[in-house]
């Protein structure tokens, strides 16, 4: 069984769904911490030694074991900085590690450098491939203005986080990582052969404004709805095809939830969901590309 699989988020017709994304601490209290440039008030953390979590590198989205918060160890190790802690039970944030060990809440732990970093050149990268696209005919204006809107809008939030509590936590940047993110799914069709390397694991997510951790199925569920909507807007999927491929979607949530158990996927159960999905992204695929012949035939462009 893979422990990774803690937790139902439904896609579509009833397959997101979260419950209880309730912060798992018992007390809390505030210390000084010293470093060698600034000294910055953090909130300690102690978590229950009756919950169930699980330590994850949230750049990668790779699980790097069970924490015991009996020991405050993984996998008999010890904690390392810019790790995240997951309750389990409902795949919630409750925490990070800092430079020094200590687990804080990841709503008041500043951001890493390396992540601002790498939002920040995101940011300029998708500005420059916008424009790009737009010179090439592959988004029109509006398709151009409403993507530069949203890059506008992740950034004046990136501004209001940083204002208020003078620095931007963790938990925001994994916040804006995740727009960005998404916003680079909707232009890797536009530029067909151009990926993203994720700014933040894809399994990091965002639900009613809470960021919460899913697992492969639920995440690649709900990149492919985004790309049957976004193609549609681009003119690349007619209205048929959406509800085919909408439909198709639909099953494959409605198989997963009657194939968990306890929120767990099977080993077996989970392979044979992953493959249904690789047949629905190779339809998509198909889709655009006969849709796509199709414009080049009256001379719109499709590259």
């Amino acid at each position: 069984m893979n422990y990774r699989k803690s937790f139902t988020l439904s896609l579509l017709s009833g397959c997101l769904i979260v419950s209880g994304l309730a912060v798992r601490a018992e007390t809390t209290e505030t210390t000084t911490t010293q470093t060698t440039t600034t000294t910055t008030d953090l909130a300690l953390v102690n978590l229950s030694v009756n919950g169930s979590y699980q330590v994850v590198d949230p750049i990668t989205g790779r699980v790097l074991g069970p924490y015991d918060p009996t020991v405050r160890l993984v996998e008999g190790r010890p904690l390392t900085s810019g790790v995240v802690i997951v309750d389990k039970s409902n795949g919630g944030l409750v925490a990070t590690v800092d430079s020094n060990g200590n687990i804080v809440d990841i709503s008041r732990a500043p951001a890493t450098q390396t992540l601002i970093v790498s939002i920040d050149s995101r940011r300029q990268d998708l500005n420059r491939r916008i424009e790009e696209a737009l010179n090439r005919g592959t988004l029109d204006a509006k398709q151009a203005s409403a993507m530069r809107a949203e890059l506008e809008r992740i950034a004046a939030d990136e501004e209001s986080a940083r204002q208020s509590t003078g620095a931007l936590s963790y938990r925001n940047a994994l916040v804006i990582g995740y727009g960005l993110n998404t916003l680079s799914e909707r232009l890797v069709p536009v530029m067909q052969t151009t990926s993203f390397e994720p700014v933040i694991s894809t399994q990091f997510v965002t639900v009613d404004g809470r960021l919460v951790m899913v697992d492969d199925i639920t995440s690649r569920e709900q990149r492919l709805q985004r790309r049957i909507d976004d193609e549609y807007a681009a003119g690349r999927l007619s209205a048929q095809q959406v509800s085919r491929r909408k439909e198709d979607l639909n099953k494959i949530c409605s198989l997963e939830t009657q194939y968990r158990r306890n929120g767990v996927l099977s080993n077996s159960k989970d392979k044979k969901l992953s493959e249904k999905l690789d047949r629905l992204q190779t339809s998509i695929d198909e889709n655009v590309s006969s849709i796509n012949q199709k414009r080049s035939k009256i001379g719109i462009r499709a590259d």
